[in-house]
């Protein structure tokens, strides 16, 4: 398909990821990533990050990025997304002139002596899903790499949506993620907010919802390790939390079109914003004057 092609009507694709992330739906679109930027950070974020807004934004990316991606790329897809670059490193021009070949077509680059470390990731991933009580049919009798585009459109004022998902089988949404800190899940949870990842599942399943009228779907991150032993955890919102996501949707939703429809793409407030103390920090001192 074409670079120049436009997904111009709701449904289900198949297209490469920079045909994905150029963005090919007839108006600049909302994606899980540019919500995320509408409510952690601002409306300015938004518009600088969005590739039809801002036709310059570059996604930053490292070696670190590119072993996770490999890993991610060889268990979704299998070796047919991978550039094997057989060099020490990314310093001399061919090395790089070869990497950046490949990510121009959607392909990951990745340096010969870091394929070992991501066939132990991609083996150590498998095995444990496959031992794992929920996590048994993730990434299996499904399609990876589907774009969802689909128009919200409640409130009179049309939004084209988009999202890119790793992994869609009947019934079910599978993500993963690759981390070089930890996957323990009392942790990656924390980490899930702070990125909002949560906002990424909700949106996920909104689009699924207004494309296919499933409305009970469920969505579940695979979150590994890139180090050895290349521990996973399986992780999913509860009620509670996959609710907040929603409201969070409906905001970057609002947000989005008030933005697009004054033409004004809003950073932080324009007035002193005065700190309040975290329940958990107010605790932790009385604690401490306690003692």
């Amino acid at each position: 398909m074409p670079a120049a092609a436009i997904l111009d009507a709701p449904g289900i694709y198949d297209v490469p990821a920079p045909i994905y992330h150029a963005d090919p739906c007839p108006e600049p679109s909302l994606s899980a990533s540019i919500a995320t930027k509408l409510c952690l950070a601002s409306a300015a974020h938004a518009a600088y990050a969005h590739p039809r807004l801002h036709p310059g934004a570059i996604e930053e990316e490292s070696e670190a990025f590119d072993v996770g991606t490999a890993a991610h790329a060889i268990l979704l897809e299998g070796v047919r997304n991978l550039v094997v670059v057989d060099a020490p490193d990314w310093r001399t021009k061919a090395a790089r002139e070869t990497r950046d070949q490949a990510r121009a077509a959607g392909q990951v680059p990745l340096l010969k002596h870091k394929w070992q470390d991501v066939e132990g990731m991609v083996a150590a991933a498998r095995q444990q899903l496959d031992q794992h009580t929920d996590g048994r049919a993730m990434f299996t009798h499904g399609q990876p790499e589907q774009t969802l585009v689909w128009i919200e459109d409640s409130e009179g004022d049309p939004v084209w949506c988009r999202a890119r998902l790793d992994w869609l089988r009947p019934g079910a949404i599978d993500d993963f993620k690759t981390t070089g800190a930890t996957a323990n899940p009392e942790t990656w949870t924390r980490t899930m907010f702070s990125y909002g990842f949560d906002i990424q599942a909700a949106w996920y399943l909104r689009g699924l919802r207004a494309i296919t009228g499933v409305d009970d779907a469920i969505f579940r991150f695979a979150v590994q390790e890139t180090y050895p032993p290349y521990q996973l955890a399986v992780v999913g919102l509860g009620p509670d939390a996959l609710l907040l996501a929603e409201k969070k949707c409906r905001y970057a939703l609002e947000v989005w079109r008030e933005a697009r429809r004054r033409g004004e793409w809003r950073g932080y407030p324009a007035r002193t914003c005065y700190a309040t103390v975290p329940m958990a920090h107010e605790a932790w001192w009385l604690e401490k004057e306690c003692r």
